[in-house]
């Protein structure tokens, strides 16, 4: 029938039973499949299944997670519409009304208009060796979620497989872990790009406001009581008090932004000079902050809403300075700076790539006992 390699990423150190991974080739086996078997050893997670789906000879690849709870006979019904040449790539989902309702509506809302699939955190994805090798120079391992980076990186036609699971006590299939979070964060910027980055900006300024409007309020409770209260600020006009909080609580808010862009929004100029950025990110922002505190004081004092809601014109200085904000930031601030590339670690970089770190294992080597 078909070739198929089947790959099974387990944890770094952790041993799989050679009884549990045979029914699965036997499955396979009974059905007229000639059946290879690959354990990634040293990997876990989804660089394990990148190791795998490289070192793999067959047309058909299965990526599994034999935690999941997934019966033998799956496989065979996973893999059927790919070995048929009816889909490029085929998953696994769960059968019946399992699981939390809100959770699946999610899914529904979301994971199938981005990856064309509903169930990303599945634990059994078939697909042909075609397209793995079409997806190779995409793959950038992270995290354990190998089947969220092959329906965002693999092309083709996709089908889905309803199974009955019954994952193993205590196994929560929807917990999520800091590097799941990076994961859909580096595929959304290869994807979106810009509008990516522009999202969590502007998640990054939400927050940053409620530190503002926090600090904002604050400052102004705090010297409220003091002799500012009676002196005027110069240039602006309006009492000395509400400048002085007013400037304090953007320089809180901007050390938070900075640091929160620097370290999410545009992750990848954490290795540029901290002090430099900083220096940067101030003065190419200084337009942006100025708007904003002008805003918040000028407001109050023509417009009798502000002058009774202070704190809304801060939202608008907030709101109307987060665009010139994102664009500074972007292309002078965390701009990409394109570094040369050396020739020797380039033919490294080759040569480990052309030799394989996962092989064939047979089943004698993983039985216990």
């Amino acid at each position: 029938m078909a070739r198929v390699s089947l790959i099974v990423p387990v944890a770094a150190g952790a041993t799989p039973t050679g009884e549990g991974l045979e029914r699965f080739c036997q499955a396979l086996e009974h059905q007229g499949h000639a059946v290879e078997l690959i354990v990634p050893e040293g990997r876990d997670g989804l660089a394990a299944a990148v190791d795998g789906l490289r070192a793999a000879a067959g047309d058909v690849l299965v990526v599994l997670d034999p935690t999941r709870g997934y019966a033998p006979d799956g496989l065979a019904r996973v893999i059927a519409p790919v070995v048929r040449g009816e889909a490029e790539l085929a998953i696994a989902t769960r059968e019946g009304r399992g699981g939390n309702p809100l959770v699946r509506a999610a899914m529904r809302m979301f994971a199938r208009p981005l990856l064309g699939i509903s169930e990303p955190g599945t634990g059994l994805v078939a697909l042909t060796r075609r397209a793995a090798r079409a997806a190779d120079d995409d793959f950038r391992p992270i995290g354990d979620r190998f089947a969220l980076e092959l329906l965002a990186r693999v092309e083709g036609r996709r089908r889905e497989i309803p199974l009955a699971v019954r994952p193993p006590a205590g196994r929560n299939g929807l917990s999520l872990k800091v590097s799941d979070l990076r994961h859909v964060k580096r595929l959304a910027d290869d994807r979106f790009g810009n509008l990516s980055r522009l999202v969590q900006f502007c998640m990054v300024g939400a927050s940053g406001m409620v530190v503002d409007l926090t600090c904002y309020a604050l400052f102004q409770l705090l010297f409220s009581h003091t002799g500012l209260t009676q002196l005027r600020a110069p240039f602006i006009g309006g009492t000395l008090d509400l400048a002085t909080a007013g400037a304090l609580a953007i320089a809180v808010a901007l050390v938070w932004n900075f640091s929160l862009n620097r370290r999410l929004t545009f992750s990848y100029a954490r290795q540029g000079s901290l002090p430099r950025q900083f220096l940067t990110y101030a003065l190419s922002n200084a337009l942006g902050i100025a708007l904003s505190l002008t805003l918040r004081l000028f407001l109050p004092l023509h417009v009798g809403f502000f002058q009774r809601h202070r704190l809304a014109a801060a939202v608008v200085g907030i709101v109307t300075a987060t665009g010139i904000s994102f664009s500074m930031s972007r292309w002078v601030v965390f701009r990409r700076q394109s570094a040369p590339v050396d020739a020797t670690r380039l033919s490294l970089a080759e040569a480990a790539l052309a030799e394989p770190s996962a092989a064939p294992v047979t089943l004698d080597a993983l039985r216990v006992g």
